[in-house]
């Protein structure tokens, strides 16, 4: 089985949020955009889990064990 060529940009939209990735060399480079507050984020990244958890609109949707809030 031949596997499709790997992306150079990923484009995700999440509700407000859209998240684009392009691939660099050694890395890649990222946009986090929210249509309520405008640039979260811009710039290179490794990972993407540690941008995420350490912005207040999205570690606000995890209660202090982790597991999402419950409505």
């Amino acid at each position: 089985m031949r596997w499709p060529e790997a992306a150079d940009e990923i484009v995700v939209r999440d509700g407000h949020l859209t998240i684009k990735l392009f691939k660099l060399a050694d890395g890649w480079y990222a946009q986090v955009e929210s249509a309520i507050e405008g640039r979260i984020f811009e710039g290179r990244v490794t990972e993407m889990s540690g941008l995420l958890a350490g912005h207040p609109m999205v570690s606000g949707l995890t209660d202090d064990d982790g597991d999402p809030e419950e409505e």
